[in-house]
């Protein structure tokens, strides 16, 4: 009988200890679920103030437009070009304070027309006139500049330096095309004479041809 009510006082006490077994896990998991979460949110505030960059160009092409430029003559040019300046205090220049800086340049000229702007009518029954517009300059190809030379007076120092990139602007400026086309006016218009005559005579070759050039 005492060894009777020893084994159900056994079981009694393995029956009250799973609610205690229970706790023990929740608070296994329930730690483990804190930690976890805990861990979460530390990389979320880590996230949070940490930074990054990003850059990006973003282009749309809003028109498309044909261009048939005619190159007729490609210059060859080389020159120097030169700036000279001197230093002033309160408007008066100043003696010995000369900047001279010099750089060697070359570069291809393109001369020419715009195609799109040739008319070719009719004159008669085996005759047509040609009519060229103005001369253009279509640009500048492979242009190199020299490092820069400089040569200064004793009192250059209160004489700010040259910038070069304007004095590269100007040697390509819309000024000097202009003044290119001037001076070769006439080897262009040869050339444009040459150039339709050319093509015309491998369709029409009994066609006669008269040039007219704009003013």
């Amino acid at each position: 009988m005492n060894f009777f009510k020893a084994v159900v006082n056994f079981f009694k006490t393995r029956v009250l200890l799973w609610p205690v077994l229970l706790l023990n896990v929740l608070l296994v998991v329930g730690t483990g679920a804190v930690f976890a979460f805990g861990g979460l949110n530390a990389l979320g505030l880590s996230s949070l103030f940490s930074s990054s960059s990003n850059e990006r160009d973003s282009q749309v092409v809003q028109a498309v437009t044909r261009v048939q430029e005619v190159a007729l003559l490609s210059l060859h040019i080389e020159g120097v070009t030169r700036n000279e300046s001197n230093g002033e205090i309160f408007g008066v220049e100043v003696p010995e304070s000369k900047k001279t800086t010099l750089i060697q340049y070359k570069f291809d000229a393109k001369l020419g027309i715009d195609g799109t702007q040739v008319k070719i009518e009719p004159t008669g029954a085996d005759t047509f006139r040609v009519s060229i517009p103005r001369f253009i300059g279509i640009g500048f190809d492979n242009p190199k500049f020299e490092d820069p030379l400089e040569s200064s007076d004793a009192l250059s120092w209160l004489t700010p330096s040259a910038v070069q990139t304007r004095m590269m602007n100007n040697v390509l400026s819309d000024e000097n095309k202009q003044k290119y086309i001037t001076q070769n006016e006439a080897a262009l218009m040869e050339q444009a004479k040459a150039f339709y005559s050319g093509i015309i005579a491998s369709v029409a070759p009994d066609i006669t041809l008269d040039f007219e050039f704009a003013g």
